[in-house]
């Protein structure tokens, strides 16, 4: 048995969180799915996993309200459900960043489609910036890629005005997993005065999906934040467990050879 797996989001102003929850959850208790759905004033996240057909009458409800019309979903399959149960949450931010003024409903940076990200990043003349925390960069992260060396989120900002602040003119490229985090960063860098900003449409999971091995400049894999732990090209399942001792993503060893977390040192089980 396999699952569809959807992850989506969109900022939009949502004036009955509450409502929205209830149904959504219903919804979704009614036909299996699993996984989370965050709702804030700002909009919706969410990725969550179930059979074909429940995934699709989910997806068909939420773009039924006008709201979410064109909001864009990135699918992928899982042997099994990737969620232990279902959280339908009200949060105060869709993506925890801490700037109330970086609305990206508002403002964002231009999207560049995965099939023209290859050259972006590739001149020399673009900053290319991963947007994700230290840990996911470390599973993998495009060539050329800068690491903020974030342990959250809501230090992406400091890392702005301590690093960037001197050059604001810059070309900059941001990527993240789906395309969440860039929105709110290049939002936030916009405000902060920083006019030519790029994010990769759909994110890393979009360009994995699109984009052939051959021609990626992707390298590694695509930590994401479920039990699959990472994912690789074609959005399969990698090659990657989480460190029994202090949850830090681990690269599996091939036959017998042991792998190490190089977090703690501890030895995790071989792949078979």
């Amino acid at each position: 048995m396999t699952v569809k797996v959807a992850a989506f989001y969109k900022f939009v102003s949502i004036d009955d969180p509450a409502e929205l929850q209830t149904s959504l959850r219903e919804l979704c208790a009614a036909r299996g799915i699993l996984g989370t759905i965050l709702i804030a004033d700002e909009g919706i996240n969410s990725t969550v996993s179930g059979g074909d057909s429940d995934i699709d009458a989910l997806i068909a409800t939420i773009v039924s309200d006008a709201r979410f019309s064109g909001l864009e979903v990135k699918y992928s399959e899982a042997a099994e459900h990737p969620f232990q149960r279902l959280k339908v949450k009200i949060k105060k931010e869709i993506v925890t960043f801490g700037v109330p003024d970086a609305r990206p409903s508002v403002a964002t940076g231009t999207f560049v489609e995965p099939d023209a990200w290859n050259a972006l990043i590739a001149d020399p003349d673009v900053l290319v910036i991963d947007t994700r925390n230290d840990y996911e960069f470390q599973v993998g992260t495009f060539e050329g890629a800068q690491n903020p060396e974030t342990r959250a989120f809501n230090e992406f900002p400091d890392y702005v005005k301590r690093t960037l602040a001197g050059d604001p003119k810059r070309k900059i490229a941001m990527f993240c997993t789906g395309g969440i985090r860039c929105e709110k960063a290049s939002a936030f860098m916009l405000r902060e005065g920083f006019p030519n900003v790029y994010q990769l449409n759909g994110g890393i999971l979009r360009y994995l999906e699109q984009v052939p091995p051959e021609e990626s400049l992707w390298r590694g894999e695509c930590f994401v934040f479920d039990e699959r732990v990472a994912l690789e090209h074609g959005v399969r399942q990698g090659h990657h467990t989480l460190c029994s001792e202090c949850g830090f993503p681990v690269r599996l060893g091939e036959g017998s050879a042991a792998a190490l977390c190089d977090d703690c040192g501890q030895p995790q089980a071989s792949a078979n």
